[in-house]
């Protein structure tokens, strides 16, 4: 009995650790973004600073953008501010008809991304209804650029629709499937462009290290990848971030007050320019004390 129901938990927990990281992606979904199976999309590079216009029925313009509210001043839209980001719109006579806010989460309907937008303007020929729009994304690789929406159809089909939808036809970058960069990538890519400022940093430092302070000059001034002369670099990159910090607490006082401006044993410079023209007092005293000691003892042997 007991065998068979460790093994029934087993299957549960197994199936569980299986859907986890469906249920984590799910829960992680980037606005404008869908997993579709093994398939990846992203309409956020559609999000534009200039909104996308083009004409419909009867001369009027209609306004709309991705993934963002319009930028294009609305008018007269009978729509609270509180009701969020305008999606689309479009210009009528007596106002701004709005045909949905904004909405960023897509949808995959009959092979196509579908985003749909309410809660618009309210409806003249229909009671308690508002403006609505679907926005359909068809992936086409002989659209060059982010291409232009249609209208295909409206609901009523007069001046005073109520519902639009409209088609999308944009190129592959925008409404197709792609990779999406997972975590492993990501992390590569971040150790590369690391790696590669390391070596920068490395081959400028190297070079200023032979010219300044081995005093090298022409082909001698390429860096050396060796350990010891990585060694050599840090050491002295070490004493140069020291001296300054040094200067820095000389005039600041901060620095020497807490204790680390002391004498560095390895470099053997000294913590402060005042401790060092004091030692230097001091051996100008005893190698001149040392000649006055010497004077009364050749005077005692004279006499």
């Amino acid at each position: 009995m007991v065998a068979p129901c460790l093994w029934g938990h087993g299957n549960l927990l197994l199936a569980m650790l299986l859907a986890l990281p469906a249920l984590i992606a799910a829960a992680d979904e980037k606005p404008c973004t869908l997993h579709y199976g093994s398939n990846y999309y992203d309409l956020s590079p559609l999000k534009s600073s200039k909104d996308y216009e083009f004409d419909i029925d009867g001369g009027r313009k209609l306004y709309v953008n991705v993934c963002r509210g319009v930028t294009t001043d609305p008018w007269n839209t009978g729509v609270p501010e509180s009701d969020g980001d305008i999606a689309g719109l479009v210009r009528r006579d007596h106002g701004d008809f709005v045909i949905g806010m904004v909405n960023t989460t897509l949808e995959m309907v009959g092979g196509g991304l579908v985003i749909r937008q309410s809660n618009g303007s309210p409806c003249k020929s229909m009671d308690s209804a508002r403006g609505s729009s679907s926005i359909r994304f068809i992936c086409d690789t002989s659209v060059y650029g982010a291409g232009t929406p249609a209208v295909i159809d409206k609901y009523p089909p007069n001046d005073d629709a109520c519902h639009y939808e409209i088609e999308w036809r944009t190129h592959a970058s925008f409404a197709c499937p792609t990779g999406e960069r997972g975590f492993l990538s990501g992390l590569f890519v971040s150790c590369v462009i690391t790696a590669m400022i390391f070596f920068m940093l490395y081959m400028v430092a190297s070079t200023l290290y032979s010219h300044f302070v081995l005093r090298l000059r022409g082909p001698e001034l390429m860096p050396k990848f060796t350990l010891q002369h990585a060694h050599e670099i840090l050491d002295i990159s070490y004493e140069l971030l020291h001296s300054l910090l040094d200067r820095f607490g000389a005039t600041s006082g901060v620095w020497r007050n807490t204790g680390y401006g002391n004498l560095n044993p390895a470099s053997h410079h000294w913590a402060s320019r005042n401790e060092q023209q004091a030692a230097r007092a001091s051996d100008a005293l005893e190698s001149g004390g040392a000649g006055y000691s010497a004077a009364p003892q050749e005077r005692e042997l004279n006499t």
